[in-house]
This record gives structure tokens, C-alpha cells and sequence, in this order.
């Protein structure tokens, strides 16, 4: 039997690293990425050539689309190893049918990041995608400037609280083991500090047999793309980011 992992998270919350970290550290866990993304399904490249044979297609994001339980079933059924993980963010597909993929997870990994860190990362990838061709990862980012926009920072806080509240509430309702990984707690880790973190919380909730937590040698996972902590060097409009986070009570760190 095959354990599926799913990640719950949001752009710019450290999934990319996180999917990466377990894909080269865990030989018996098969890491896949956004399968569900609209634009590209991001599936391991080693499987890549068995789902397109499979379903006779390489549009396997329209696949996804059109049935993803069916598509995590077969994901699931075609793997040679014995876990399965993969990400989900909230624009990849219903809020039922991703409770619907929670269902089938043996356990489930939480990704969260400060919103405020969530909003300037994200703005700056998507004004960068303009001059580069992936600004979502290895791209340095550091002294890259935006807008500050309260409103639109307002808006998909809402909406990124609400989405985060939502699976929380389900997770607990339904009983489901997850773990909360908070992006600036775990990026204190070392990298064998964060792999012995993940396979401790895999081998707590996964309880199947012939299970294979290993743990390769990682020197290097991927880059940090901001090396810095000073908001005057992401924020065009430093003095009204900082009156609107005082007047508004938040905090800078998680």
C-alpha cells in the first residue's frame, strides 16, 4: 500500500523548498510538486513519460482538471515507491475537492509563512516575470523593489487567512494527522536539521510496512532568494507599508 503525503500551502510559503528537500533526501518517497497547477502539471520527471503513456496525452494538467481524485489515484497506483507527496495551493482547485485529496492523505504537511513576507515575495515574482523566466525559484531577489498596495494586501490577506482556516478546521474535524511548518522556525534548521525534522513527523503518522526514511546526504537544497531583513530594500513606499502595520497591529515576524 502506498501513503500519499500532501502539503497545504500558499505561494511563497516555502513549498517549492520543502518538496525539493524531500525529494532528494528520501530515496523510498516520491516527490511530486503542483500536479494540479492550470497551467503545468509539475509531476516528478521520473513518472512524467508513465502518466503521459498512460493517459495517451502530455497536456496532463488538463487531466488533473478534469478528474483530480481520479488523477491522485493513478498518481498513487503508477508509483513504484511506497510514499507519495505533493503540494496544493488554493488556486489549484475547489476547497471540497481538496478536502476530498486530504481524505486519501496518510498525513498532512501545513505550510505557513508571516503574510506580509507571502504578499512582497509574490508581487515580486509575478513584476519579475516580465525580465525573467522562472522568478519563483534561483533568482535573486534581494533589493528588488515593489508597491506597497493596502488594499490589494487586505483583500488576499482575507483571503489567504480564510483558506488557512478552512483546512485547519477540516484537518481537526476529520481527525487527519498534520503537522504545522512554520517557514522562518524551519529555516533556522540546518539542512540535516530539517530532514531529521520531516522524517521524524512522517514515520510519527505513518505506520506502514517496509517503509524506507533513509536520509541521503544533502549539502544544498535551493537558494535563498532574499538575503535580506531590512523592508526599506523590498518596499518602494517603505514609510506607508510601515504607518499601515503599526496602525493595523501587525507584526513583521511570524
Amino acid at each position: 500500500m502506498n501513503h500519499l503525503v500532501t502539503i497545504i500551502g500558499h505561494a511563497r510559503t516555502g513549498s517549492n523548498y520543502l518538496c525539493k528537500l524531500i525529494e532528494e533526501s528520501f530515496p523510498d518517497v516520491v516527490s511530486h510538486y503542483e500536479l494540479f497547477n492550470k497551467q503545468k502539471c509539475h509531476i516528478n520527471l521520473d513518472y512524467k513519460e508513465k502518466l503521459e503513456s498512460h493517459y495517451k496525452t502530455d497536456k496532463l494538467h488538463l487531466v488533473a482538471a478534469r478528474n483530480p481524485l481520479e488523477f491522485m489515484d493513478t498518481i498513487i497506483k503508477l508509483s513504484d515507491k511506497n510514499i507519495v507527496s505533493h503540494k496544493i495551493f488554493p488556486e489549484h482547485m475547489t476547497l471540497e475537492n481538496t478536502k476530498q485529496i486530504i481524505n486519501k492523505s496518510r498525513m498532512v504537511f501545513v505550510v505557513k509563512r508571516n503574510f506580509i513576507d507571502v504578499y512582497i515575495s509574490k508581487k515580486r515574482a509575478i513584476l519579475m516575470s516580465k525580465t525573467h523566466s522562472n522568478p519563483w525559484i534561483d533568482v535573486d531577489t534581494t533589493n528588488f523593489k515593489i508597491d506597497f498596495n493596502r488594499d490589494e494586501f487586505v483583500r488576499q490577506k482575507r483571503d489567504y487567512d480564510e483558506w488557512y482556516r478552512n483546512i485547519t478546521d477540516y484537518l481537526i474535524t476529520k481527525g487527519k494527522p498534520y503537522n504545522v511548518l512554520y517557514y522562518d522556525e524551519f529555516h533556522t534548521l540546518d539542512i540535516k536539521g530539517q530532514q531529521t525534522f520531516i522524517k521524524e513527523k512522517m514515520e510519527q503518522f505513518i505506520n506502514g510496512e517496509c517503509l524506507n526514511l533513509n536520509v541521503n546526504s544533502v549539502r544544498e537544497v535551493l537558494k535563498k532568494q532574499d538575503n535580506s531583513l531590512d523592508y526599506k530594500t523590498k518596499l518602494n513606499n517603505y514609510s506607508e507599508f510601515m504607518d499601515f502595520i503599526c496602525n493595523r497591529g501587525l507584526s513583521l515576524s511570524t
